[in-house]
């Protein structure tokens, strides 16, 4: 296997194991999030404290009504949560990449085939005892490849609460610092001012709606990850389902599904009946 064909396993092993409800999460969260904080948010909060006037001229009020108006920037406080949600999904790759490398090199490193080798030549002539060969004859054939794409399911259900609670605590942070509207006008009464003064925002119209789009795309990211964390719960059972019965061997269809031999049973007593 060369290095295009390792790095295709990588990816191929990172997409079987996020949902089809993930990759539209991170689609929306680079396309719309990351894009409108940058290209949107970045230019109408550049001047921000420039343009926030107050009736007065004492020294360091203006400062400190700023600092009361908005405690933590809304443009640094976006570009935190956004990098703070992208953070679990983040790991997780890091954590999938890491593992398959690990037996990518592992199987195609030269001592471990030497080993490999070495043990199916010993299982070859343990086989060829009778009492062996019937044990080693309910092996399933998929169990000689050791190039299976893994599960890494837990791991994705653990980064989907992870990102699911930070995205809710950001929420409920947003909520505590700004609100949902940005006033027009804002009433400061600092330490620093000599009186209640009446400070001035810059475009707070704008700002207002540049904020529910943000709100929104919040609850959308929230949303996905609770449907995604159903989708992946879902997926996980049925792969441990799924697992089980290939484990089980090839008495399985006996098992589940309806007995042929029973049914054959029932013709013949009938046919014995009507003779």
């Amino acid at each position: 296997m060369d290095s295009w064909d390792s790095l295709g396993f990588l990816i191929l092993v990172l997409s079987y194991n996020v949902t089809i409800i993930g990759k539209i999460w991170l689609t929306v969260t680079i396309l719309l999030r990351i894009l409108v904080i940058f290209f949107a948010a970045y230019p109408l909060y550049q001047d921000e404290q420039q343009h926030f006037v107050c009736n007065t001229m004492q020294p360091g009020c203006t400062n400190e009504c700023y600092d009361s108006f908005a405690p933590v920037s809304h443009f640094r406080f976006w570009l935190v949560q956004t990098a703070s949600v992208l953070l679990p999904y983040t790991l997780f790759c890091v954590y999938v990449f890491h593992n398959v490398a690990r037996r990518l090199v592992k199987a195609h490193s030269l001592p471990y085939r030497r080993y490999k080798e070495i043990k199916a030549t010993l299982g070859l002539k343990m086989s060829k005892k009778p009492s062996k060969g019937a044990a080693g004859g309910s092996r399933l054939p998929g169990e000689a490849n050791k190039m299976d794409i893994p599960d890494f399911s837990k791991a994705y259900v653990v980064q989907l609460l992870l990102r699911a609670l930070v995205e809710a605590c950001f929420g409920a942070g947003h909520y505590y610092l700004f609100g949902f509207f940005v006033p027009g006008r804002f009433k400061c009464n600092g330490r620093v001012c000599p009186h209640n003064v009446d400070c001035f925002v810059s475009r707070p119209t704008e700002k207002t709606v540049l904020m529910f789009f943000i709100w929104g795309l919040s609850g959308f990211s929230f949303l996905l990850s609770l449907i995604d964390l159903t989708f992946a719960f879902r997926s996980s059972v049925v792969r441990n389902h799924r697992n089980k019965l290939l484990l089980e061997g090839p008495g399985v269809e006996e098992r589940y599904a309806p007995s042929q031999h029973q049914d054959e049973k029932l013709a013949w007593g009938e046919e014995a009946k009507a003779i």
